[in-house]
């Protein structure tokens, strides 16, 4: 900075005070020399309560100021800062006042064990049915490139990039013990997930196409079949989340009838409904009436079909909405990047139909309702598991702050209570806890190798060189 009265200095002592106080005050003003925006003042301490300040996003009105109690990896309490400090003077405290406090997201349909490399170059937007892509409806249609991730060390990597953009729940199979809560499984996998949840790929067979050659749309309501559940034996029955309707042609058409026709005669259990792409508008209509949440991957639609469910339209016939990233191959990298993307689509096709706040509720109640785990997860709120996200404050709007965040945005992500990673530059690392030394950039993890994985950090680094980036949209699949 250039400042005109610098060269009285030299030449009346007064004045030269005088403007040394201008320059000091214009420093501070100007943010030099002062506390980091969004920086978090960090105590901890021998205790089983931890307090987080800072704007609590607790609903869609927006933001306000004040602090959250945690003991036991549950919110204790909420409340204003010194009734919060009053209540636990002995609590370890993060102090993110600037900053704005969320429910972690929740992202309801991943695919961690192929969700490991880059999209194939030469996916173009062709295909009307996934048994196309997949390579399954015959030589005419290209059969997309993809792998399965098979080494922990790799899963753990990909749970890592959900973990920095502030996911703390990620459904699908795989997935690793110990940091982002898992929700999926079979029977019997119950110990290995936070929160069991059948996550079907095909319930209507490999080979849809095949499967229901002959039927025409429309159909008669005697041509309806059944999903093949195998959790039907059990007497609490998890929450149901197919893939439904994936494609554009009458077969995905015939494959949202027919499941919705299914919960229909089937009450009782949890329904959602991923992709959605091929659902006819009356059977759009039926989702509200069925009580099924709408899982919704746009980045993925766009990238295989070239088009997507009409958001809009199911929000006005008054269904909910969840939001998802799919897999590394066509979806997006993390629910960041999706955010953008639905939001481009909405732009250029919805006439900005879509609020922020819509996606932050599509990724946190919505998103643990889709799972059956509304009241375990996905609000700040009394009683229910302390998943929390920080995120930088750059406007008095959190949900537009939050859709045009990225990763180095993302300040800390909490689970059940315990930090788990975090953007170094908000912090004074001295005063971390010592499983938080893991560095990545410039973020942290906070794990204990040693105890919990037969890898070292050094190990994860190593192993992953060529793996989709942590931080980065880089080959990420475009969402033209």
């Amino acid at each position: 900075m250039k400042y005109r009265q610098v060269n009285a200095i030299k030449q009346e002592p007064v004045k030269a005070v005088l403007v040394a106080i201008q320059l000091l005050v214009l420093f501070v003003l100007s943010g030099c020399g002062s506390t980091p925006s969004n920086f978090c003042d960090v105590s901890i301490r021998q205790s089983d309560e931890t307090i987080i300040i800072g704007h609590l996003v607790k609903d869609a009105d927006g933001s306000e100021y004040g602090a959250i109690l945690v003991r036991d990896g549950q919110i204790l309490d909420i409340g204003a800062t010194n009734d919060i400090k009053s209540k636990a003077p002995d609590a370890s405290v993060f102090d993110c006042s600037s900053s704005y406090i969320s429910p972690g997201l929740i992202n309801p349909h991943e695919h961690p064990d192929w969700s490991g490399g880059f999209p194939d170059p030469m996916t173009r937007p062709v295909y009307s049915h996934r048994d196309q892509w997949r390579g399954v409806a015959g030589p005419e249609y290209y059969a997309v490139e993809f792998e399965r991730v098979e080494e922990d060390v790799q899963k753990f990597w990909i749970e890592v990039r959900h973990l920095l953009s502030g996911t703390t729940t990620l459904a699908g199979s795989g997935g690793v013990a110990g940091l982002i809560k898992n929700a999926g499984g079979r029977p019997g996998d119950e110990a290995r997930y936070f929160y069991l949840a059948e996550m079907e790929t095909f319930p209507y067979g490999f080979n849809a196409t095949e499967e229901l050659r002959g039927l025409s749309c429309p159909l008669a309501a005697t041509e309806s079949r059944d999903p093949r559940s195998r959790f039907l034996e059990l007497e609490d029955k998890p929450p149901y989340v197919p893939h439904i309707a994936e494609g554009t042609n009458c077969t995905a058409e015939i494959e949202g009838k027919f499941y919705l026709d299914y919960v229909s005669k089937n009450p009782g259990r949890r329904y959602s409904l991923i992709h959605g792409v091929g659902l006819s508008r009356s059977d759009v209509e039926r989702l509200k009436t069925l009580d099924v949440t709408l899982i919704w991957s746009p980045r993925s639609n766009v990238v295989l079909y070239g088009t997507t469910v009409d958001i809009p339209n199911a929000l006005r016939a008054g269904a909910r909405i969840a939001i998802s990233t799919d897999w590394s191959y066509s979806g997006s990298y993390n629910l960041l990047e999706e955010f953008r993307c639905a939001e481009n689509i909405d732009n250029a096709q919805w006439d900005d139909h879509l609020s922020g706040s819509d996606y932050w509720r599509m990724a946190t109640e919505h998103g643990a309702y889709s799972l059956g785990v509304e009241k375990l997860t996905g609000k700040l709120e009394q009683g229910l598991a302390a998943d929390i996200m920080i995120f930088r404050k750059r406007t008095n709007d959190p949900f537009g702050d939050l859709v045009s965040s990225e990763v180095s945005d993302v300040i800390a992500t909490f689970v059940d209570g315990e930090l788990l990673s975090g953007y170094s530059g908000s912090f004074d690392l001295s005063k971390l806890p010592a499983q938080c030394s893991h560095r990545i950039g410039q973020h942290f993890i906070c794990v204990d190798y040693a105890k919990d994985y037969s890898f070292s950090h050094e190990e994860l680094l190593s192993s992953n060189k060529n793996a989709v980036p942590l931080f980065s949209p880089d080959r990420q699949a475009s969402c033209e």
